[in-house]
């Protein structure tokens, strides 16, 4: 066990080339052992989602007399790397809910998403602090834990579907077809959206599920119903399908993808 003293401050604006810098190493934080200043040189003294972090951190645990490149290997370093992430991240999420999507995740809401998929020890913590557009709102996005919070009763899944804009996920017929039926989903239209959900097997035991993918069953649907759907479609629409496979499509045919209505 280790103990030490820090100071961590957030930029109120995301520095300008912060993701064309991205993996670069910053010299955000200062180390000092017993009030002695050390280096601000150490590599990884926050993950590259936090590089933005700025801060001070003091130990008496740590050896004085050491060269900097012993002390980067220390064990007790690496248990003050890990507790940084861990205080930074607690401070976040005991931040007032408007006050953190105002002066945090609007500068910073991608970092959290990069979170996500680099950091697998910190992963449902920052699962707690994305957030995404959803059907449930046009203006405020919503937290994971808000959405469960609106499920309808016996909803198994999280809904969701990726897409270049709202516009264009909204007017998916898969959309359509949850919505009508009082379903809420989210809307992934952000690049970095589909990678972070993809990164997230799960949110408080609830899997996430994208409603265009082939075979997607709303809660209680039946399964057979909508086999015997897709087969009709397929005997109907045979000709057109051979050709999308054969001439237009080639290897990149994937099969028909059934979209029934309510």
């Amino acid at each position: 066990e280790v103990t030490f003293r820090s100071i961590l401050f957030i930029p109120s604006k995301a520095p300008n080339q912060m993701f064309q810098d991205y993996g670069k190493k910053f010299d955000n934080i200062k180390l000092y052992v017993r009030r002695v200043f050390i280096t601000h040189d150490f590599e990884d003294m926050m993950p590259k989602y936090l590089s933005f972090v700025k801060g001070v951190v003091d130990s008496d645990d740590l050896p004085l007399n050491v060269s900097r490149e012993t002390l980067q290997q220390h064990k007790l370093l690496k248990v003050i790397k890990k507790k940084l992430v861990r205080k930074t991240l607690d401070m976040l999420k005991k931040m007032d809910p408007e006050e953190y999507m105002e002066k945090f995740y609007k500068e910073y809401g991608v970092n959290v998403k990069l979170g996500i998929i680099e950091d697998h020890s910190n992963r449902s913590r920052l699962a707690k602090l994305v957030r995404f557009f959803s059907s449930n709102s046009e203006t405020e996005q919503t937290s994971l834990q808000d959405y469960l919070e609106r499920m309808k009763e016996k909803q198994e899944v999280i809904y969701f579907v990726a897409g270049t804009s709202r516009k264009e996920v909204e007017s998916s017929p898969f959309v359509e077809r949850l919505l009508k039926k009082g379903y809420e989903v989210i809307f992934l239209t952000e690049p970095v959206d589909e990678y972070c959900i993809q990164s997230l097997p799960e949110f408080e035991g609830k899997k996430f599920q994208n409603v265009a993918k082939e075979g997607m069953k709303i809660d209680g649907e039946d399964s057979e119903a909508a086999k015997e759907r897709k087969e009709e479609l397929e005997a109907k629409f045979e000709p057109l399908l051979k050709w999308l496979k054969d001439a237009a499509l080639g290897d990149d045919y994937q099969g028909l993808l059934s979209c029934p209505t309510v």
